[in-house]
Parts: structure tokens; sequence; C-alpha cells
């Protein structure tokens, strides 16, 4: 499973373009233009006590598991 398990952010394909010479439409010939490949943006996933979150969901559930529980003190 590559995803996270949070959000389920996972791989995206993209559409990428290297700058070649005479691809930005200035003085060059359409043959010269540059090739579009597509390419594989992955997750940036980490495993925490067994699953696997992305980044920003890791920062989210590590502070939920290390805050300590919230008691509150009632009067009598």
């Amino acid at each position: 499973m590559l995803a996270c398990v949070r959000c389920g952010k996972g791989k995206n394909i993209i559409s990428m373009s290297r700058h070649k010479k005479g691809s930005s439409g200035a003085g060059g010939t359409w043959a010269l233009r540059a090739p579009i490949h597509s390419r594989v943006q992955k997750a940036n996933l980490h495993a925490y006590m067994g699953k696997k979150y992305c980044t920003k969901c890791l920062r989210i559930v590590k502070v939920n598991f290390t805050q300590p529980p919230v008691t509150v003190a009632t009067s009598v």
C-alpha cells in the first residue's frame, strides 16, 4: 500500500518538460520544442506505529500520541 493511511495521498503522474533551446517560441522552430515526458511523483511516506503516513499527517499524529491526557480538577 503506497498511500497515506490518514489522507490517502499517494503517487501522482504529471507531465514534465525540460527546457530546450528554441522551445520557448522566441525564434525557435517547432521541431526543436521540448519533449514532454510522464513522470511519477511519490508521496513522502514514513512508517509510524505500523502504519504509513505522509509528512504532514505524521506531524499531526505524533502530536496526538505524545500529548498527555488533560485532567480536569473539580473542587467539592
